[in-house]
Formats: structure tokens, C-alpha cells, sequence
């Protein structure tokens, strides 16, 4: 008989399994490559969750004002309030995906955020079961669902290009680039530049002045985007400009919206998720540099809600404490323990319709459409 110590030795049946699907898929992404293999892991996950969650397939909402501006992003004759958010309709434009067809461009970028969330987990150390599960948390999340239930809007294209700052943000020129375009996609991506910034300053540990250099690029990369803006202004009264977001009825809208909508609102980005993440934060600490730029990250997406009362949609650009969060809980707890948490919640998170806050009132993510169309 084996003694005591021996046993005590031999892997549990969860960590041989997790062996083996970490040594399974770093042999598929050796052989593949990792973003072909994210890509075709992607397009599985995002077919699964179109299913679960009754995905659309004709703009709604939003997603009809942004179609429209995909024929012609440069017309006159006709208003668009979303005028502003011109880099999707124009890449739509270009690729002769126009109208109805528009679609199918946030949904090309959605399956690229989502492979980019598995590539960027592993570039910052995730074993490849850890990277797996964190995309699986981020595609049954709002980040994903609403894109898929209101086709046609373009914030998960500014996710991707934000993500891509953040994942080479060591590049000057590749990060300020993408974030330049994030901005030209959804002018909510300008709140995260102080985040942006920080963790530029934490990863190269530069100077104030590496700082300002950077800050100076991304405004002359934006210089052509301001004079379309300014180009707006003057052909389009009805473009959504930020004498709107500004406007008293707006405000007032947005403080209707009251703690608990805030916070229901909040919630419904993660989920149970939310208390997973807490754990490396608490565990960290306030002196570590991450939890600082975390608090940066989240403080800079809840000044938006001064001034857009869609609170769920507006969380969702916190998109990055998911990925970088559950990597420092595998730092923090391990691998196996890291993943048993994230699946629980995962699991659990089932048992919470998925939804969607706007003011003081929450939607359901299933059958939203017969909401936004009536």
C-alpha cells in the first residue's frame, strides 16, 4: 500500500484535467497560432451565445442610425444624431457593407475582441484554461450580449480597438494609434485616456515627460477627427454634440437614475463576477499599482454617468478589470483555484437572467428587441 505522504503527492483530478487542457491547447496553439486558434475558439463562443441570449439580425435602435449613416457617411441631405461616431459606418461604407449588411462590421469586431481577450490574457501570463475561462466570462457578459440582441451597434468595435491600446501599450505608436480610433468610434472611449495613460506609465515605468509625449501624439493622431467634428457641427443641428450631454434635461435624466438603478446597473455588466474580482484587489492592496489603476478605471467610466443615464452599457467599458483582474487572481489564488472560482461564478451567473439597466429601469437581454421597437 501506498503510504500516506504518496498520496497526498498525486495530482487532484481537477488539476490533472487542467494539465491536460492547458498541454492540449498549447500544442493547438503551436501548431495554429494563437490568434488564428482564438479567432476559430471565438466564432464557436459567439455562435453558442447568439443562441442562448436570441441574438438579432436587423439593426434596431441605435443600430438603425448608424446602418443609415453606412450608406453615405458624408450625405448633407439627411440628419443622424450618431453623426459623430463616424470610423464604423465609414469602415462599413468602404467595405460595401451598407444598410441592413452594416451589421455584420460591430460582429466582425466582436469575434476579433473576443479572440483578442484570450491573446491578451496570455500575453499577460494567464496559464491557457485560465485565458479560456475568462473568455468564456466575457462572452456570456453585456460586453458581448448587447451586440448581439440590438444589432448594429458600435461600441464593441471601440472595446476592440481599446483593448488593442491597453494590450501594446507598450508600443507608443501602435497604443496611441488605437485609442485615437477608439475615440473616432465612440467618443466614450476619451474617459478611459487617464487609465490609458497610467498604465503606459506602470508597465514602462517612464517619465512625465514620456507621459506628456504620448498624451501630444494622441491629440495631433486626433486633429483630423476634431475638424470632422467641427464639419458636423455645421451641416448637421441634429447630430448628438456635447450641448445635448450637457443639456439640463440630460442631467436631470441621469440623476433620475438613483443609487439603486446605479448600482443594479453596475451589477449587470459581470455579475457574480464582481465578487471574484474583488478578491485579488482586496488581497493586493491599495499600494499595489494595479488596484490603483483599477479604482482610476472605474472612477473614469462613472463620470460618464453624469452625462448618459445607460448605465449597464456605460460599465461595460470595464471591460479590461475583467481580463486583468482574473489574471492577478490567478497570481494571487493559483491556477486551479482561480479557475474553480471563475467557473462557480460563471455557472451561477445562469441563474441571473442576463440584463440591461437604462435609468431607473432594467431590461431583460432576451426579447429586448420587442422593447426597443415598439
Amino acid at each position: 500500500m501506498p503510504s500516506g505522504d504518496h498520496l497526498n503527492e498525486q495530482p487532484s483530478l481537477i488539476t490533472t484535467l487542467l494539465d491536460r487542457t492547458d498541454a492540449l491547447l498549447e500544442r493547438w496553439y503551436a501548431r495554429v497560432g494563437l490568434w488564428p486558434s482564438s479567432l476559430i475558439i471565438a466564432i464557436a463562443l459567439v455562435l453558442v451565445a447568439f443562441i442562448y441570449v436570441d441574438g438579432g439580425t436587423v439593426p434596431v435602435s441605435h443600430g438603425e442610425s448608424y446602418a443609415a449613416l453606412s450608406r453615405d457617411p458624408f450625405a448633407q441631405s439627411v440628419s443622424n444624431p450618431f453623426r459623430f461616431r463616424i470610423l464604423a459606418p465609414l469602415i462599413g461604407w468602404v467595405l460595401h457593407l451598407r444598410g441592413p449588411l452594416f451589421i455584420l462590421v460591430p460582429w466582425f469586431f466582436l469575434v476579433g475582441f473576443v479572440a483578442m481577450v484570450n491573446v491578451w490574457s496570455r500575453r499577460e501570463g494567464a496559464w491557457p484554461s485560465l485565458a479560456l475561462v475568462i473568455m468564456l466570462a466575457m462572452i456570456f457578459s453585456p460586453v458581448i450580449m448587447h451586440s448581439l440582441v440590438a444589432p448594429g451597434y458600435i461600441e464593441v468595435v471601440s472595446y476592440f480597438l481599446l483593448g488593442m491600446a491597453l494590450m501594446n501599450v507598450r508600443s507608443m505608436l501602435v497604443s496611441c494609434a488605437c485609442m485615437a480610433l477608439a475615440v473616432m468610434t465612440h467618443e466614450s472611449a476619451i474617459f478611459l485616456t487617464p487609465a490609458w495613460l497610467l498604465a503606459a506609465m506602470s508597465i514602462s515605468g517612464k517619465s512625465r515627460r514620456w507621459w506628456a509625449k504620448r498624451l501630444l501624439l494622441l491629440a495631433g493622431m486626433l486633429l483630423p477627427y476634431l475638424a470632422y467634428r467641427f464639419w458636423v457641427v455645421q451641416v448637421d443641428e441634429e447630430a448628438l454634440s456635447a450641448a445635448y450631454y450637457f443639456s439640463y434635461a440630460n442631467l436631470r435624466s441621469c440623476v433620475a437614475s438613483g443609487p439603486l438603478g446605479t448600482v443594479v446597473g453596475i451589477f449587470a455588466v459581470f455579475r457574480l463576477h464582481w465578487l471574484v474580482l474583488a478578491i485579488p484587489f482586496f488581497m493586493l492592496g491599495l499600494r499595489n499599482g494595479n488596484v490603483r489603476w483599477a479604482l482610476l478605471l472605474v472612477a473614469s467610466v462613472g463620470l460618464t454617468l453624469v452625462i448618459a443615464f445607460d448605465t449597464t452599457r456605460m460599465f461595460c467599458w470595464t471591460f479590461p478589470l475583467l481580463v486583468l483582474g482574473s489574471v492577478e487572481l490567478g497570481k494571487c489564488v493559483g491556477r486551479k483555484m482561480a479557475v474553480a472560482l471563475l467557473m462557480v461564478a460563471w455557472i451561477l451567473n445562469f441563474l441571473i437572467p442576463p440584463y440591461t439597466t437604462t435609468g431607473a429601469e432594467s431590461y431583460r437581454l432576451k426579447g429586448i428587441r420587442n422593447y426597443v421597437t415598439q
